[in-house]
């Protein structure tokens, strides 16, 4: 499709972009026949990328850590999943007026109900960090009725020896000795399972909020 002066712009702010986004979306598009393309940059100062999106008309975009929780404070609409988890990772663009959705908590819900369609049985969740990620991750257990313990920095140590299924909600790399391991990591592979399920509803989104 030809970029025009049409064509609308969908992007993301990390720390440590990468090409998933923008391999899923601009497909997307294109087989959508939607005039839009999708770009992932850079960035250290979530305050000035959204003095970007207002300034060059960006219609949406995403935010993976650690900007999901200290962007809210630029917005101008949360949904009610948005104030419930305290947490973002998508955003949209109208006119300026900034509204934020999260679709995290969408991927890991899909995930879960998948793999583990019997409920959690007689094992232990445990749910690895409590940042943006992993508040995510927590109201989808809430939704689905999964009884979960955090592991923080507080009790890190414990991690190597966890038992039952573990949600590795942290950008870093983790084993456990029994049990199930879930990564949650976008470049591990079950990451890229769940960053694919939320992004089908980013996509949602963006064709029928903009």
């Amino acid at each position: 499709m030809l970029i025009n002066k049409d064509t609308s712009i969908y992007c993301s702010f990390s720390q440590t972009p990468g090409n998933n986004g923008c391999k899923f979306f601009n497909s997307k598009f294109k087989e959508n026949n939607i005039n839009a393309i999708y770009k992932s940059f850079y960035s250290d100062n979530i305050e000035n990328s959204i003095n970007a999106v207002k300034t060059l008309g960006i219609k949406g975009f995403a935010v993976s850590m650690p900007f999901k929780t200290t962007v809210l404070n630029y917005v101008d609409e949360k949904t009610p999943e948005v104030k419930a988890i305290g947490a973002t990772n998508t955003i949209v663009n109208q006119n300026n007026h900034l509204k934020a959705y999260n679709t995290d908590w969408i991927g890991v819900y899909y995930y879960l109900l998948k793999n583990l369609p019997n409920g959690l049985g007689k094992a232990t969740l445990y749910i690895l960090g409590n940042g943006g990620f992993s508040k995510a991750t927590q109201y989808a257990c809430d939704k689905l009725n999964f009884k979960y313990k955090i592991i923080t920095r507080e009790n890190w140590d414990l991690v190597p020896h966890l038992k039952g299924i573990t949600i590795n909600c942290t950008p870093v790399k983790v084993t456990i000795d029994r049990g199930m391991l879930i990564d949650g990591r976008p470049t591990s592979d079950t990451g890229k399972i769940i960053a694919q399920l939320q992004a089908l509803e980013q996509y949602k989104i963006y064709t029928n909020e903009t």
